[in-house]
């Protein structure tokens, strides 16, 4: 065929016949497969473009026309390198991706998936062309280009450890760090942020960066150290986060000075920039900090609560917001002398899910003050806007709004009921979160609170959680059971003498504790307990744990088991059985353990034996 039928190929791309379109793109597809001359002429055609066009407009929304559009695509980059950088540069890869995420058509993500593994395969190797050393400086430029745009897909690629294992075994590590010092600043920058997301969460990739070695005389993390310092302040930012990354994956823990005197003044710095850089400066600081005092003690002296609270009184204007309280008490102080708690309250109603969960994760956090939560939250009108947030139509404002009424347990509202109904979700830590919420709200309540929440989650229910796969929600639920300790008699001793047999320490510690909660109870309580052989058994090897916060626990049900205020009940009846059962030797022995606490409860222990 000549080549103007290839030409009318094209030209009939931009028809508005979604026919006439798929019958172009069958022909060019049947004409390129396996022939790269093909490719050639239809790529200097400029076909590329027409077929990014398909997914980016309300004309190529017919179906057909993407998943051949797609085809086309991926048979293109099965042609090398170059077509791989042409499809880079038309910015073929966000819609595939987008296919692939957001669409329901299983040939249409097919299709796209193919393309996709088609132009990955080339990814690496445009990080690191041989023209990066080329005679003329334009084709240094545009071979840079190409490296930055390559370095640019592969960090949003990342979302998994198995992407980044699949990135990392093509072997990204060595270009991405040969990029850092090609000279030019966005392709700098987009290496960082590369790297950053290959060890993010990851410590084993995070060393293997660490430990890279670079053209230059410096190693990776110097490298990244001055390119901190550089006056642009994009620039800035992604070092810092590239650092950050590296930091949380524990493989710089000899850099802590420099995390200290440079990462983190930087980013508190980068709060008062504007547009993206002020809007991504918060995450990359938040992640640094967290759980860790030292890093969120530095933040607040260097003035970061304050301008972190002007996000806060601007989150109408906002997408998204970033703050979420840092520490202690004297921290937490400092927020609410901000005066932003009211903005807080309000950010609980904004349009962004986003912004919704983090106002629910800042209350969270400033609920840790029990002060704070009498005089400030609950004063604000905290209750209503949360108990909606638990019928909030994102799963995420949920999880987080769940989690934040874990602290902030409150009975108005049909709260009760509302986190019962959480605990049946499909969402594993939506459902924890709705029973450590339960577990708080019972914690030294009266009884008709705890009534109230049995007949709302029955007995059957409590059950089930107590015996489900999920570990975490088992131990949540004997939690609730501890601070409970409401189930009949018999179904409670079935339950406890269960537990007592498995291998968990989480959940032998947990059953321990319910078993101490009943035994701080009336006579009848006791009596239970002692009428039971086998759990007095498993009480006396755990005395012999490994673990000593176990045998902390099993000495205590000991203690209480033991223990009366009334000379003239059957305390010393229970005390000779104990010592028949060989708990008295036991704890004898227990007063050389290795673990003080464990000595000073033996110490406890052995006293009311003694008085017997």
């Amino acid at each position: 065929m000549n080549s103007n039928k290839h030409t009318q190929a094209v030209a009939e791309l931009d028809s508005l016949d979604p026919f006439v379109r798929v019958k172009a793109l069958r022909f060019i597809k049947n004409n390129i497969i396996g022939n790269k001359t093909k490719k050639d002429l239809y790529i200097s055609l400029d076909v590329i473009p027409k077929l990014v066009a398909f997914f980016k407009t309300q004309e190529g929304a017919d179906s057909e026309v993407q998943i051949q559009a797609a085809i086309v695509l991926g048979s293109f980059a099965y042609g090398g390198e170059d077509n791989v950088a042409e499809l880079v540069k038309h910015g073929a890869v966000k819609p595939l991706l987008e296919c692939i995420s957001i669409r329901n058509d299983s040939r249409l993500i097919e299709a796209a998936a193919r393309a996709l593994k088609a132009i990955y395969k080339y990814l690496v190797t445009l990080l690191n062309p041989d023209s990066l050393n080329p005679k003329l400086d334009r084709e240094k430029i545009a071979s840079v280009h190409t490296a930055e745009l390559a370095a640019t897909i592969i960090a949003r690629c990342c979302d998994t450890n198995d992407q980044q294992i699949q990135i990392a075994s093509a072997g990204a590590f060595p270009a991405l760090v040969k990029l850092l010092v090609c000279g030019y600043s966005k392709a700098q920058e987009a290496a960082l942020d590369a790297l950053a997301y290959l060890c993010r969460e990851n410590p084993d990739f995070g060393s293997k960066i660490v430990d890279t070695k670079s053209e230059s005389v410096d190693s990776p993390v110097k490298i990244m150290l001055n390119l901190i310092r550089d006056k642009s302040p994009t620039m800035q930012l992604i070092s810092a986060k590239c650092l950050t990354h590296l930091s949380r994956a524990n493989a710089i823990s000899e850099h802590f000075n420099d995390i200290t005197l440079i990462v983190l003044p930087t980013l508190v710095k980068l709060l008062d920039e504007k547009g993206p850089v002020r809007e991504e400066a918060p995450h990359v600081l938040a992640y640094l900090i967290r759980d860790n005092e030292e890093l969120q003690k530095a933040a607040c002296d260097s003035g970061a609560v304050l301008k972190l609270a002007d996000f806060v009184t601007h989150v109408g204007d906002q997408d998204n917001s970033y703050y979420d309280p840092l520490g202690d008490s004297d921290k937490l102080k400092e927020v609410v002398d901000a005066k932003i708690i009211p903005h807080i309250v309000k950010a609980m109603s904004h349009r962004s899910y986003g912004v919704r969960a983090a106002a629910c994760q800042c209350t969270r956090s400033l609920s840790r003050s029990v002060n704070i939560l009498r005089t400030n939250l609950v004063d604000a009108g905290i209750a209503t806007p949360l108990f909606k947030l638990l019928s909030d139509e994102s799963t995420d404002v949920q999880t987080t709004a769940c989690a934040t009424i874990c602290n902030i347990t409150i009975m108005e509202q049909g709260g009760i009921e509302k986190l019962v109904e959480l605990v049946n979700s499909p969402d594993n830590t939506l459902r924890l979160n709705a029973i450590w919420a339960l577990k708080n709200l019972v914690y030294h309540a009266e009884s008709e609170v705890k009534d109230s929440v049995m007949k709302a989650l029955t007995y059957q229910k409590m059950e089930e959680l107590i015996e489900d796969q999920e570990i975490d929600i088992q131990e949540q639920a004997l939690n609730l059971l501890r601070n409970l300790a409401c189930l009949g008699e018999q179904r409670l001793m079935n339950i406890i003498e269960s537990k007592l047999c498995l291998w968990n320490s989480e959940i032998i510690k947990q059953i321990l504790y319910v078993i101490n909660n009943i035994a701080t109870g009336a006579e009848y309580h006791k009596k239970a307990i002692m009428g039971r052989p086998n759990i007095l058994t498993h009480i006396k090897n755990y005395m012999a744990h490994e673990n000593p916060e176990i045998r902390v626990a099993a000495v205590w049900c000991l203690i209480n088991l033991t223990w009366t205020e009334d000379k003239n009940n059957s305390s010393p009846g229970r005390v000779r059985e104990l010592r028949q059962f060989g708990f008295e030797d036991i704890v004898k022995n227990m007063m050389n353990d290795v673990n003080l606490d464990v000595r000073e409860k033996a110490k406890t222990a052995l006293s009311q034996f003694s008085q017997t």
